[in-house]
């Protein structure tokens, strides 16, 4: 008998809130529907995610390659420029002493590493008042 009195408040509660200000509500599950909601937002997200992923993934790659590429080639150029002064100097001892030609190539090397300085700002300089 007491199971059926509270079956019976059970629905009689259960039609107190089904009817707002005199008008029938929508039997609505807000908890399924929220957890609905925030899944596809996930989702949502997570596709977002993995098409940036896979839209920066070979930009990132190309942009390794360039820099490693540049590093080999300024290695390169490094021991190059070394060889080539260290022959400089060895042909200009055949005519002068040591110190005369040590200090020839310094002022050699001086002069291209100026000569590379000012190409590049004038590089940079070019692209920035493209840009503008």
């Amino acid at each position: 008998m007491g199971s059926a009195i509270t079956t019976q408040r059970h629905e009689r509660s259960h039609e107190r809130s089904a009817v707002v200000n005199g008008s029938p509500a929508v039997n609505t599950e807000w908890p399924t529907l929220l957890g609905r909601m925030l899944e596809d937002v996930s989702r949502v997200i997570q596709l977002e995610l993995q098409l940036l992923e896979a839209k920066l993934t070979p930009s990132m790659m190309a942009m390794a390659d360039r820099a490693i590429a540049g590093l080999i080639m300024l290695f390169a150029g490094v021991m190059g420029g070394s060889c080539l002064l260290a022959a400089l100097i060895l042909l200009l001892h055949r005519w002068m002493e040591w110190w005369q030609c040590f200090a020839i190539a310094g002022v050699v090397t001086i002069v291209c590493a100026l000569g590379v300085y000012a190409s590049i700002i004038r590089s940079s300089a070019l692209t920035e008042s493209k840009k503008s």
